[in-house]
């Protein structure tokens, strides 16, 4: 440990430059390498305080509100329109410069944000990324497009469904028109016979039997319709007015190091960069062949030293 201390001492500027190359490469790849880690949480109203009968078009009443909405945002991140719609905000804002930095962006962003449910109100959305200001604002981004795109999405749904329904309107009152022009030829061919329910002819009972299926197919028809269009436009009124963004998007984690996990790597580079600075001291010291008191000379010499001659240092004037 003597020769250690004394190689260390003799060349200590060396020593501790080369001490602070691990320590420089840990703290790069702790930085460097970080991942920085964005949240906000968002809160959805129960649609039951809207009606205790109402439940949203796309929605499980079997399911929390949360769980709900968190289930519609993962829906929204699959769309080829949101990764258009993400891609568009973030360059038009120069939120990313390079058109191979914004296709990894946006891809890291549709396959790691995630909607978690936080209770039975609140959704927590996360997303992490190796620069602090694009996290905070993809997933700000992501919040305008997916509470935009929701409302899109609602009104293609509506529009949808009354397009079914009038369809299905339209054939069941050309079908009813059609019951009623085969019931009137019948009374006309046959004047003798009642067209009504006391008949007992089985061709007028027949008749009388799609006359009024249809005339039911048509009700349920504009029922479907009516109900079809209100739930649509009740549905996107509520998502806008029944979310509310609690808490914006910000970093969750440190500033320098994210969320810590590149720590792990800086350690491990730190702590194998001083293994070889220690090695580096233990190799001079085995191969220093240099004495630097009397007893190691006269281990070495097996003779005993009489006297020292001390180093002589000349001053001016000598």
């Amino acid at each position: 440990m003597t020769k250690v201390a004394e190689i260390l001492f003799q060349h200590r500027i060396r020593f501790i430059a080369l001490a602070l190359v691990p320590i420089a490469l840990g703290g790069a790849v702790a930085v460097l390498f970080a991942s920085y880690p964005a949240t906000a949480t968002l809160r959805i109203e129960a649609p039951s305080a809207f009606g205790a009968s109402f439940v949203p078009s796309g929605w499980s009443a079997g399911l929390t509100p949360a769980q709900n909405l968190a289930d519609s945002v993962g829906q929204v991140l699959k769309t080829r329109s949101f990764s258009q719609s993400l891609s568009d905000e973030l360059t038009g804002a120069g939120t990313v410069s390079s058109t191979t930095a914004l296709q990894q962006t946006v891809a890291s962003a549709v396959a790691g944000l995630k909607a978690t449910p936080a209770g039975s109100h609140l959704v927590t959305l996360t997303y992490s990324c190796p620069h602090p200001a694009v996290c905070v604002a993809v997933l700000s981004d992501a919040i305008d497009i997916f509470q935009r795109q929701t409302n899109e999405i609602q009104q293609a749904q509506t529009l949808a469904a009354s397009t079914f329904w009038s369809a299905q309107l339209k054939d069941a009152q050309t079908n009813l028109e059609s019951a009623l022009t085969a019931l009137h030829d019948y009374s006309v061919a046959n004047p003798t016979v009642a067209v009504d329910g006391s008949s007992s002819d089985p061709q007028v009972q027949q008749l009388l039997n799609n006359v009024q299926q249809w005339r039911a197919n048509v009700a349920e028809a504009q029922n479907s319709l009516s109900q079809a269009q209100y739930l649509g436009t009740a549905s996107a009124r509520f998502l806008q007015v029944g979310t509310t963004l609690v808490d914006p998007a910000h970093l969750a984690g440190s500033r320098f190091v994210g969320d810590k996990t590149s720590l792990i790597p800086g350690f491990l580079v730190l702590f194998g960069g001083l293994v070889l600075v220690g090695a580096y001291v233990l190799l001079l010291a085995r191969h220093d062949r240099t004495a630097g008191d009397p007893a190691t000379l006269e281990r070495r010499l097996g003779v005993p030293v009489v006297a020292t001659i001390p180093k002589l240092v000349s001053s001016r004037g000598f």
